[in-house]
């Protein structure tokens, strides 16, 4: 699969059905960060501060890349939900990279 492929995949009507539904059926939880939170309570493992938490999902991950794989584009048990963070490690990518940035609202307006 090409990267025009892929691109034409991903603003497809069925692509982004199919990732809010896999989205819903994850209850919007990183499925990474959720399994993190259980080994460590399995192994009697304390986490503190941004670890201890189960993260947003934001985004739909293909286990088997899509490009490899175009068949199981769509395919349930090849999704999986999983928060920016964890997304870019999946990809070997530095955790904070291709993160939104979220715009800061001013405190008081500047008025000159």
């Amino acid at each position: 699969m090409t990267d025009k492929e892929a691109k034409k995949f991903y603003n497809s009507k069925e692509w982004k059905k199919k990732r809010e539904d896999i989205l819903e059926r994850d209850r919007y939880e990183c499925q990474d960060c959720k399994k993190r939170l259980e080994e460590a309570a399995r192994k009697g493992i304390r986490l503190y501060g941004k670890e201890a938490k189960i993260w947003k999902a934001e985004q739909v991950h293909h286990k088997i890349e899509l490009k490899e794989r175009p068949d199981l584009g769509l395919d349930d048990k090849n999704l999986t939900s999983l928060c920016a963070k964890c997304h870019n490690i999946r990809h070997g990518r530095e955790p904070m990279q291709f993160v939104k940035k979220r715009k800061k609202k001013l405190l008081t307006e500047e008025k000159w």
